[in-house]
């Protein structure tokens, strides 16, 4: 018996989901028929892909190498099904991505590409430096872009783009503009959740002054802390893109702080393990727009 694409997509559609019957639907065929596919893979392979992990299957160390050269075979029966459309890629891209770049960056680099690769389908995964760490361990990612930091083994990291990191308050406090280290320990703190590579940032530039942060709230989404600072319950920093709307619509100002708050955006990707074609030419795009975006900016 060999191996079969029926079987490799019920493998990489199991990654994805972490369970068997959501991937029977996504391939479209039955429960035991999927089931019964993953059991003859890996009798074929002589080893356990899965483990159970909660209520979820999780891809097993020894199956993650399988992984993409799975996703390039699917990748390459796509391609052949839609040569008669004249673009050589198209199947599916698995993206991971904290919360800024998420919502301001990858719009953006994900419809220049669709426009030049009409075939390419995308799932983004939104969340915290460290739930994309771990989509990419778990193989539910290919790239993953964050703004932490990342020093995993298993992961190897490229500078993408530079970032700012930004404190500001409502317009409504009456609060002077230039912070000193003694007002910023002096403030309530409206802060992203542990985990959240705006958060460790903020923390480690504080600490050498600062034991703790006095923080009242801490949010998972970057929308609740926006409301929360522009209703007064204390002040915030996140990405200066992210504010840009409820600075010029005179909600929030920012504050001068003897912070260093600057830090490099970070593509990701699993170390040891070839990237599909998809996947390395998205990168090399925005890669590629980095670059002639920083070219464009005017000398300082």
């Amino acid at each position: 018996m060999r191996i079969t694409l029926r079987q490799l997509q019920i493998f990489e559609a199991v990654v994805h989901t972490g369970s068997v019957t959501a991937a029977a639907e996504m391939v479209s065929i039955s429960q035991p028929a999927a089931s019964q596919a993953l059991r003859e893979l890996e009798a074929l392979l002589g080893r356990p892909l899965f483990r159970r992990h909660g209520k979820r299957l999780q891809i097993t160390p020894q199956a993650r190498h399988l992984l993409p050269q799975a996703r390039a075979v699917l990748s390459q029966i796509e391609q052949i099904e839609s040569m008669g459309s004249g673009d050589e890629l198209s199947g599916s891209l698995h993206l991971a991505a904290s919360v800024s770049v998420g919502n301001y960056l990858l719009p953006k680099q994900m419809s220049l590409f669709k426009r030049q690769h009409p075939n390419i389908r995308f799932n983004l995964e939104i969340g915290n430096t460290q739930s994309v760490i771990q989509q990419l361990l778990t193989g539910k990612a290919e790239v993953g872009f964050i703004e932490g930091y990342c020093q995993h083994a298993e992961l190897m990291t490229q500078v993408w783009l530079k970032d700012e990191l930004v404190v500001f308050g409502s317009v409504e406090e009456d609060r002077k503009t230039e912070l000193s280290w003694e007002d910023l320990q002096a403030a309530n703190w409206i802060m992203r959740e542990t985990g959240s590579g705006t958060r460790t940032i903020l923390e480690q530039a504080t600490a050498a002054h600062i034991s703790q942060l006095n923080v009242v709230l801490s949010l998972a989404h970057m929308e609740a802390v926006k409301q929360a600072v522009i209703h007064q319950m204390g002040l915030g920093c996140l990405s200066r893109m992210a504010i840009s709307q409820e600075l010029n619509a005179g909600l929030i100002r920012l504050y001068q702080t003897p912070l260093a708050l600057n830090r490099n955006l970070l593509i990701v990707t699993p170390k040891n393990t070839a990237l599909t074609q998809n996947a390395q030419r998205f990168i090399d795009q925005c890669c590629q727009i980095s670059e002639s975006e920083e070219n464009e900016q005017p000398s300082k």
